[in-house]
C-alpha cells in the first residue's frame, strides 16, 4: 500500500519516515485503558467540584513532598488520586479534602486494580490517610461509605 509521502511523490526517507513490522497488541495495557476510561467517563470527573489534598510527612522523612493528591465529588460519587512524582518510594500522610468523611466507615475500592480497604474517614479527615507509593505509582480510589 502506498503512503501518502509515496502518492504525493516526496518518498518517504526524505522525512525519516519507514515502514515498520506490525507490533503485537499489549492486552494488559489494553485492559487497563479499558478499565481507566470506562471510570473517568463518569461525570464527577467532568462536573464534579475537585480539591486538591494536602499531604505532610515526618521529620525524618521528606518523601511525601514527592506525593501529589486530589479528590473529586458530585453527589454520592467520590474518588481519590494519589500519585508519586518520583524514582523513589514515598509515603504520606494524605488528609482528603471531602466534607462528609467523619463519624463514618469508608470502603476505598480501585477500579483499576481490584484492590479494597477500610478507613474511618475520622482519620482520611484528621490526621490524613497513610499511603506508601512505589516509584511512579498511584492509588485512584472510590470512596464509598459503609453500613
Amino acid at each position: 500500500m502506498a503512503s501518502l509521502c509515496d502518492l504525493c511523490g516526496l518518498g518517504g526517507e526524505i522525512f525519516g519516515l519507514s515502514r515498520r513490522p506490525q507490533e503485537p497488541l499489549d492486552q494488559d495495557l489494553r485492559a487497563f485503558y479499558q478499565r481507566f476510561l470506562a471510570v473517568t467517563t463518569h461525570d464527577v470527573f467532568r462536573t464534579g467540584q475537585w480539591r486538591l489534598c494536602e499531604r505532610t510527612g515526618w521529620p525524618d522523612n521528606p518523601s511525601y513532598m514527592n506525593v501529589l493528591a486530589w479528590c473529586w465529588e458530585r453527589g454520592d460519587e467520590r474518588y481519590l488520586v494519589a500519585v508519586n512524582f518520583s524514582g523513589t518510594a514515598s509515603q504520606a500522610l494524605v488528609r482528603v479534602a471531602l466534607d462528609d468523611l467523619r463519624a463514618k466507615a469508608w470502603r476505598l475500592s480501585d477500579p483499576l486494580s481490584g484492590e479494597t480497604y477500610k478507613r474511618s474517614g475520622d482519620e482520611m479527615a484528621g490526621p490524613g490517610l497513610f499511603v506508601s507509593l512505589n516509584p511512579w505509582r498511584w492509588h485512584f480510589f472510590r470512596l464509598d461509605p459503609l453500613g
